[in-house]
């Protein structure tokens, strides 16, 4: 049985080497680092979040300069003798109140208004805070699970870092995220068990995947214009298989922009990696994507491109969140994939396709998108391209 956990973390280690030959390699999300504000105390930073326990009155002014412009407290009415909510507020500070204190009080609720605060904050300087960061611990353990895809282990180390140390909160975390992961069941199990193999054959995909016989390689320059790309423009093409589509990509964006090859295969990505260093660019990174998330950071990219892919996402709704984040305001969400017809499309389609363009269009704009139109070319017949922006 192959240790996917230790696969994964072995190659993006591997990826980080090839960065050393011409691939500069980005995290894939923000890291938990040590953090100062005044005479706060604990304070970690993850990109535009602070953590930390409570500031004083005199940190005030030390938030603004630091550029903060949100704080979300986890504190009761009560706990502290003097008022934070009007002296945040007369700074010139949004102030939120998500009040938790005993372990039981930590429900499903609190944790979902954390998260949703925590992701639009993902681009507003906000400082979320407790006494000593330990509520902090136990709510960014959800988030950093369920909303950015990093794998429980390692959350959980963040989480004891920044302060968790209350076991019953630490059971409450644990448990939501079990109900939240569970609550999305596989949409079509084992569907991409074939892209996860070790011994998987690249050069055979390369022949299924790179050939004019197929359509959207065929009409991959059509495509190309559709996605309508800018100099300097950063990219996401999720579901990158063999990469003939990331390729093409970097020459669009230019050396300003730059591309992410997104897929949940090791190998395909092994696969880029060399052939990118063979052909000297110097704008495209490989990142392994799980079946729930792309790992992209919040705010990084302009489009996200998805072609002959969607139908594979196991997890839609989680795969679609994670997009969302990764996208910036405005960003543009291209989709490729089957036009399914029962009664018309050949039998591959129907049988390994689970839904047609209405079901699918219904669900990415269910994950908060916004659709701008189909576009049409001579090049697609049994595909389709549609086209979102990020609402």
């Amino acid at each position: 049985m192959v240790n996917w956990r230790f696969t994964a973390t072995l190659f993006q280690i591997i990826l980080l080497i090839g960065a050393g030959h011409g691939l500069a390699q980005r995290a894939a999300v923000p890291p938990v680092e040590d953090g100062q504000l005044g005479q706060t105390t604990n304070v970690h930073r993850c990109g535009e979040l602070f953590l930390a326990g409570q500031p004083s009155p005199e940190d005030i002014a030390i938030l603004k300069r630091r550029g903060i412009q949100r704080v979300i407290t986890l504190r009761t009415t009560g706990e502290i003798r003097w008022p934070e909510e009007g002296a945040m507020k007369d700074a010139g500070l949004e102030f939120i109140r998500v009040p938790f204190r005993a372990p039981e009080s930590l429900t499903d609720k609190v944790f979902q208004r954390v998260r949703e605060l925590l992701r639009e904050s993902e681009k507003t300087p906000t400082l979320l805070h407790c006494g000593s960061a330990n509520r902090v611990g136990a709510v960014w353990l959800a988030y950093r699970v369920l909303d950015q895809g990093v794998a429980f282990d390692e959350a959980f180390a963040e989480a004891k870092t920044i302060g968790l140390r209350n076991a019953g909160y630490e059971a409450n975390a644990r448990r939501y995220i079990d109900r939240a992961q569970s609550s999305e069941a596989s949409v079509r199990p084992g569907i991409n068990d074939n892209f996860l193999k070790s011994d998987l054959d690249v050069d055979e995909w390369l022949g299924r995947f790179e050939v004019e016989s197929r359509e959207v390689y065929s009409a991959r320059l059509e495509v190309l214009d559709a996605c309508q790309l800018e100099s300097g423009a950063r990219v996401a093409d999720v579901g990158a298989g063999t990469g003939f589509f990331a390729r093409l990509f970097t020459d669009a964006v230019g050396p300003a922009g730059w591309v992410y090859a997104v897929d949940i295969s090791p190998r395909f990505l092994e696969h880029i990696n060399r052939r990118a260093e063979a052909d000297r660019i110097k704008n495209l990174t490989g990142i392994l994507g799980t079946g729930r998330s792309v790992n992209l950071p919040p705010d990084s990219i302009d489009l996200a491109f998805v072609c002959d892919t969607y139908h594979h996402f196991e997890f839609p709704q989680s795969t679609l969140a994670s997009i969302h984040s990764a996208l910036k305001t405005d960003g543009t969400l291209v989709v490729i994939d089957f036009d399914r017809i029962p009664g018309k499309s050949r039998e591959f389609v129907l049988g390994h396709v689970r839904a047609g363009k209405k079901e699918f269009r219904g669900e990415i704009e269910a994950a908060g998108f916004e659709f701008l139109g189909e576009v049409a070319m001579d090049g697609l017949q049994e595909n389709y391209l549609l086209r979102f922006r990020k609402r």
